[in-house]
């Protein structure tokens, strides 16, 4: 075997599988954690921030279309009032559920949305690269808010937040506390294995909520509080984080350099 073949072959290699269990025999009670921040925050854009890349990524391409003689708007983008509200433990807010149950709120209360106009076919062509910089205006674009071109969510970080969702899900600390919910809702009246069946239920799906997806909705945050499981998940993840972390370092230092850069660009284009 060639040298050129072992070094591809480690590159390529899967890193091994993290042992979770000394981290998670260090997890506080639920009680003593406070705030739902997390250790991969640090290297991931929040929603508003994702919305301010869109947003100064629209406006370049639209300056670079001016440049070329072309005219163009894209929708407008306002981060702080269009970014989704992360809902990553489940429905935890009472008003909330109160008043829309489990639909996002923000499906009723954003303002209507000014009608999508349709690029023609020069302005098209001019930001997909038929025409102008290299790779178009939607390159220049890239490569003004990125060195690597590539601006928006962290690929690594985004990769390990997700797998730290679904390693916590499984631990012990975490499906006690969903037992828990479990038996506080049945005790309501209501038959859920866990949280996420009662946010799923197929009959919470279209339309405003109905009176009874309100009181399951209600219900289900007050069982949330009872059974402390947002403490308990956020206690589990920060530890299932720090790991994961420990392993990715070199790539979670890229990123957070990555995303530190990007941010800064679309700053000072928004102004």
């Amino acid at each position: 075997m060639s040298a050129a073949v072992v070094l591809t072959a480690a590159a390529c290699a899967t890193p091994p599988e993290p042992d979770f269990g000394e981290a998670l025999a260090k997890v506080p009670a639920a009680a003593t954690v406070h705030g739902v921040d997390l250790p991969l925050d640090r290297t991931l854009l929040t929603p508003v921030e994702e919305l301010e890349v869109i947003k100064a990524r629209n406006t370049l391409m639209e300056r670079c279309l001016a440049a070329h003689g072309l005219t163009f708007t894209f929708p407008a983008v306002d981060p702080v009032r269009d970014a989704a509200k992360p809902r990553r433990y489940g429905l935890v807010d009472a008003r909330e559920a109160a008043e829309f149950g489990y639909r996002d709120p923000a499906v009723f209360t954003r303002r209507s949305p000014a009608p999508t106009q349709r690029p023609p076919s020069d302005v098209v062509a001019m930001i997909t690269g038929r025409g102008g910089p290299s790779g178009g205006c939607a390159g220049e674009a890239d490569r003004t808010l990125a060195p690597d071109a590539k601006p928006g969510q962290e690929p690594v970080s985004f990769g390990l937040s997700g797998r730290s969702l679904e390693v916590a899900r499984t631990t012990p600390p975490v499906t006690a506390a969903a037992a828990k919910w479990s038996r506080c809702m049945a005790a309501a009246g209501f038959a859920y294995a866990d949280p996420d069946a009662a946010i799923t239920d197929p009959a919470f799906r279209a339309g405003r909520a109905s009176a009874h997806e309100i009181a399951v909705a209600t219900q289900d945050v007050r069982c949330k509080e009872r059974a402390e499981w947002v403490g308990t998940w956020v206690g589990v993840e920060r530890a299932v984080q720090d790991v994961l972390i420990r392993q990715h370092a070199d790539d979670l230092t890229r990123e957070r350099e990555h995303k530190e850069r990007q941010l800064a660009a679309a700053r000072t284009t928004n102004g």
